[in-house]
C-alpha cells in the first residue's frame, strides 16, 4: 500500500479510538493486514532492490510528500483532544515501512527478522495469486482514502 493509504487508515483509527497507545498498536497492526491486499508494487519493489532503479524512489518520495500533506491537513481538522491519538495511530501505521526503508539503506542485521515478517504479510497473497496492475491498485487506494477521509473531514 502507499504511505498515503496507511496514513489515512491510521488517521481514521486514531480519531476513532481516542487512546494514543491503543491507536498506535492498532495502526501498527493495520499496516500488516492492509499490506496483505495485492497492491501493484511487487515489480517496483523488486526493481529497486535487485536492479537499483530510481523510479521506485521517485514514487516513494511523491507518496511520502502526499502523506505528509494529508497529515498536516488533517491535524488542523481533528479536534485537539483526539490529536495525540491521531498522531500516534498514524505513526504506528507507517512505522513498518520506515523500518523497511532503514533495513534497505543500512542492512542492519537487527532489522532483518522484521524485514522477513513484513514481507510475509506483504507477499502473502501476491506470491500465490499474482499482483494487480499498479494503476488499478492506485485507483482503488485513492477510492479507499476518499471513503475513509470523508467522515473525518465532514466531522
Amino acid at each position: 500500500m502507499t504511505l498515503t493509504t496507511h496514513t489515512a487508515i491510521g488517521a481514521a483509527i486514531g480519531s476513532s479510538v481516542g487512546n494514543p497507545i491503543i491507536g498506535f498498536l492498532l495502526g501498527f497492526a493495520s499496516h500488516f493486514l492492509v499490506d496483505m491486499i495485492p497492491h501493484g508494487d511487487s515489480k517496483m519493489s523488486d526493481s529497486f532492490r535487485l536492479l537499483h532503479k530510481k523510479g521506485p524512489v521517485a514514487y516513494a518520495s511523491i507518496d511520502g510528500a502526499i502523506a505528509l500533506y494529508l497529515v498536516l491537513t488533517l491535524s488542523n481538522i481533528i479536534p485537539s483532544a483526539q490529536l495525540f491519538a491521531f498522531s500516534l495511530a498514524v505513526a504506528g501505521s507507517v512505522l513498518p515501512d520506515l523500518l523497511i526503508g532503514l533495513q534497505d539503506l543500512t542492512h542492519w542485521r537487527i532489522l532483518k527478522p522484521f524485514f522477513r515478517f513484513h514481507f510475509f504479510f506483504h507477499d502473502f497473497f501476491t506470491k500465490k495469486y499474482g499482483d494487480v496492475k499498479l494503476t488499478y491498485a492506485l485507483a482503488g487506494q485513492a477510492a479507499v482514502i476518499i471513503f475513509i477521509l470523508l467522515p473525518l473531514v465532514n466531522g
